[in-house]
């Protein structure tokens, strides 16, 4: 059999190695580079958030110190342009440490493995530019004595930018209005800040899966608190979220506000709106039946009273509220002392009139000489609690 001689080079096969497609190994090499990248690339990061484009996407960094910003952003950069810019023979590739591709001997075919690092860096001010020694090891026919081994210097621009979400941020844009509100009556003082501070921690939850979830303007008004919100969705999953907290309806209405300039499709604007109870710990409620009670606790599953005759603590879901009516009734609180007690009554002063009368002996206990406050509904006088 004829000897085969490199047809690029001209070096003989049995000193050349095994041809691969009429080259030899070192020709081989050489006429099929694996590393195909351009020698810069541009990319951007929003000046206002620090977010950046990974794979088409706008997302947030992992990181707002700007030094690590910068190179996170450019990593990301040179990350994405290498799973483009490889030999298409090349199936799967690998990011591994310099120090681990310099091990590296043998690979299987269709296989790569790629370290970069920055080799020299201008961030002082934008754009910022990063310098990287792209290295990568492959293999790409099974005749292959020695993996190709290519190393190439990138160059990566990282410029500033404001990022779509951002736009509309400072543009004023809200796509709805979160409406929270009492029923019956406006939300007390305590109330605001506890709901404040639910939808501040539930708005950075959000934000990390929809980043137009952000708070444009919260408007505190007499009766309630609006949120200007960027996403339908957000309002939606922060009433939701208010609801469990507290309870209450949620409900929606939309509004038409103009027309897609693009799309000529109309443009409507959401307002959801999460009504809490009315009730409220310490209010006194009265269900049906006559039973009244005082309310210990109201969440988003229902509200814990206690039978001011049995003092027995009860739970009621919302359903079971509404099915007994429960409902707010009318009273007067006072203060009276303990005068005496008898195994079956207990004689009390009013604090205010110094009027005696007598009650039946509830099931708690009594010392003389304490003041009690008491709830008067309907003529009919009970214990709340011992003052302290």
């Amino acid at each position: 059999m004829s000897e085969r001689f490199c047809y690029r080079c001209g070096i003989s096969e049995s000193e050349g190695g095994p041809l691969i497609d009429g080259l030899c190994q070192v020709c081989y090499r050489k006429e099929n580079p694996v590393l195909l990248i351009d020698g810069e690339i541009n990319t951007e990061l929003c000046q206002n958030c620090g977010s950046y484009k990974k794979r088409g996407v706008w997302v947030d960094p992992s990181t707002y110190e700007l030094e690590e910003l910068i190179f996170e952003v450019a990593d990301n950069a040179l990350l994405e342009e290498l799973g483009d810019s490889l030999d298409e023979r090349v199936e799967n590739f690998e990011v591994v440490s310099v120090e681990e591709l310099e091990e590296i001997n043998d690979l299987p075919v269709g296989a790569a493995v790629v370290a970069f690092q920055p080799v020299d860096w201008h961030i002082e001010h934008f754009p910022a530019i990063i310098i990287y020694e792209v290295r990568v090891k492959a293999r790409l026919h099974e005749l292959q004595h020695e993996l190709h081994d290519e190393t190439r210097h990138v160059t990566v621009y990282v410029r500033q930018t404001v990022c779509p979400r951002c736009q509309k941020f400072l543009g004023g844009y809200f796509e709805a209005i979160l409406q929270v509100r009492a029923e019956g009556r406006p939300l007390a003082e305590d109330e605001r800040k506890a709901i404040g501070k639910l939808v501040e921690e539930k708005v950075d939850e959000i934000m990390r899966r929809d980043r137009m979830g952000f708070i444009q303007d919260t408007i505190e008004k007499e009766e309630g608190l609006d949120f200007y919100m960027g996403s339908t969705s957000s309002a939606r999953k922060l009433a939701q979220a208010i609801k469990e907290r507290f309870g209450g309806t949620i409900s929606e209405a939309y509004e038409l506000v103009g027309v897609d300039r693009q799309t000529s499709k109309e443009v409507h604007r959401a307002s959801v709106s999460i009504r809490i109870p009315k009730f409220r710990k310490g209010d006194i409620v009265e269900d049906r039946r006559g039973n009244v009670y005082t309310v210990e606790g109201v969440d988003g599953k229902g509200m814990t009273l206690t039978n001011l005759v049995t003092r027995e603590t009860e739970r009621r879901d919302w359903k079971t509220v509404k099915r007994e009516g429960i409902d707010s009734v009318e009273s007067e609180k006072r203060e009276a002392m303990v005068t005496s007690i008898t195994p079956t009554e207990v004689q009390l002063m009013d604090m205010e009139t110094y009027e005696t009368y007598e009650l039946e002996r509830p099931g708690i206990e009594l010392r003389e000489g304490e003041i009690y406050h008491m709830v008067e509904v309907k003529g009919r006088r009970y214990f709340l609690r011992k003052k302290e």
